[in-house]
């Protein structure tokens, strides 16, 4: 289960102003993260700015009193985009994915969005910010994605009543956001965790209704999964929720992605019981026939669509989370690929011996791959990983700064990732933390072991030190918290060449 579904079940508990029994895998994930890493999309993000996100983190804190800080590693399986340059020669081949985002028009804004006809492909020397701007009537993000020339946010409405209600919001320019008017009955009381693009337009991806929960005291609470719920829409506007979502029954969707062999979404239908299917458009589902030899106790955390297929990511061994009950994690880091999204092979992990371990999600650019997962045996922190051909991945430090009990020695001509949030588009990776005065820092890369800090210019003065990121053809659009706002302000940060 990914931590994006655990904070929006206990979300669901705060809207009605009772917190309910805690998901299951929230003690597993508290001896797995570090009190410096902030929750939320792909590998970690920003808390949110809302009010029951402020909610949830006092929650948290009560739930491990004399226990460890908890904070949320988010290891999201969120849309990282083809990558849009072939791998060394040791990479499969293969047509680039269909399913990129497509390029936004020019912004009428001081700050301007990059045209279709010139992104910015090159070296990125800086980030510029615009003016922060709001999404009116929106309570929490869920996913921004480039669309048709512009942008489409999917996020969570403002409501007086628990229910949850989602929403779509639409700019031509990422600094001006206008909510859209949709035939809100094909979202009863549902949650959206993703957007993703196919070939015939959009696809949405979450569940609906509350967790059932049942058990107490020493043996933990269970807690079945909410119904998965997929729609389809063909601009933004008009939705249709699939009608035969029969193959996801009792299912949890961890990540879905798009790629030049269609739609590929992994998960599981109960412990032990991984999950993966495609599909060519999002309209209709298959669930694949996996070999035990290569899936036996196998779980996923997340996929990712890259230039030649797909990778995924996850561990294999450990026992079944049980809520509230401090216990380790007792599994081993995995990720495995496939060329066309139906034949999968296990991948080769270096580190893979100690317990405790998950890949996490994976960010794809150009050159090179990175996963931030939980830390080996059970401690407080992350491990990382890189790869250049989905097949080998090797570990890698982290900076002394955000380096865990027990991470890899830092020496000279040691790569080091700079952050735990990493994000790739396919083209290019993101890493986005704090620097040494707790300022609000990114750096990019190409491969993942090379990393440049990028100076900030543009309307700084009130940009917050946590973001959720979404990376778009250009920049990035920052969600955030600035001047008290508890709905969400965004921000277009453009590339600089």
């Amino acid at each position: 289960m990914n931590d994006e579904r655990l904070e929006g079940e206990v979300r669901t508990a705060l809207q009605k102003d009772d917190p309910g029994p805690v998901r299951d895998e929230l003690r597993r994930r508290i001896a797995a993260v570090p009190d410096a890493m902030p929750t939320r999309r792909n590998l970690v993000r920003s808390p949110h700015v809302s009010g029951w996100m402020a909610s949830l983190r006092a929650v948290a804190a009560v739930v491990v009193v004399g226990a460890i800080i908890v904070a949320a590693l988010g290891l999201r399986g969120s849309n990282l985009g083809p990558a849009s340059s072939a791998s060394p020669s040791a990479t499969p081949t293969g047509p680039a994915p269909s399913g990129s985002a497509a390029t936004p028009t020019p912004s009428a804004t001081p700050v301007t969005a990059p045209s279709a006809t010139s992104p910015i492909t090159g070296d990125w020397h800086g980030l510029r910010w615009s003016a922060p701007s709001a999404f009116p009537g929106a309570q929490a993000i869920d996913d921004i994605v480039t669309w048709n020339g512009g942008y489409i946010a999917a996020a969570q409405v403002q409501r007086d009543n628990p229910n949850q209600q989602p929403g779509f919001w639409s700019s031509s320019d990422a600094t001006t956001w206008t909510r859209l008017n949709i035939d809100t009955t094909a979202f009863p009381d549902s949650q959206i965790n993703g957007l993703v693009h196919t070939a015939s337009g959009l696809l949405a991806w979450g569940w609906a209704g509350e967790p059932v929960c049942s058990g107490s005291g020493e043996g933990g609470t269970t807690c079945e999964p909410r119904p998965v719920m997929l729609w389809t829409s063909p601009d933004g506007v008009s939705w249709t929720q699939v009608a035969d979502i029969s193959t996801f029954k009792g299912a949890t969707i961890e990540g879905v992605t798009a790629g030049s062999q269609g739609l590929v979404a992994v998960g599981d239908t109960g412990w032990n019981k991984t999950a993966i299917w495609v599909s060519a458009t999002g309209a209709a589902w298959q669930r694949l026939t996996l070999p035990a030899a290569g899936f036996k106790d196998a779980h996923f955390s997340s996929v990712s669509a890259t230039s030649w297929g797909y990778v995924a990511g996850g561990a294999v061994g450990g026992q079944a989370p049980v809520c509230c009950v401090s216990l380790p994690s007792t599994g081993v880091a995995a990720a495995w690929w496939s060329t066309d999204g139906q034949t999968w092979t296990r991948a080769s992990v270096q580190r893979t011996g100690g317990v405790g371990s998950d890949l996490g999600a994976i960010a794809v650019g150009a050159q090179g791959m990175v996963a931030v997962g939980s830390a080996s045996g059970g401690k407080s922190g992350s491990t990382a990983w890189t790869s250049t051909d989905g097949r080998t991945w090797k570990p890698i430090a982290l900076a002394p700064d955000i380096a865990y009990f027990g991470a890899p020695a830092v020496s000279p001509g040691v790569p080091t990732l700079p952050a735990y949030t990493i994000e790739g588009d396919g083209a290019r990776l993101i890493a986005v933390g704090q620097d040494a005065a707790f300022q609000l820092a990114i750096w990019t890369s190409l491969d993942g072991l090379d990393w440049q800090q990028l100076p900030f210019s543009g309307a700084t003065a009130a940009i917050p030190s946590t973001i959720d990121d979404y990376m778009v053809p250009g920049g990035l659009i920052a969600v955030g918290a600035a001047g008290g706002s508890q709905t969400g302000t965004s921000w277009l940060i453009t590339a600089l060449p």
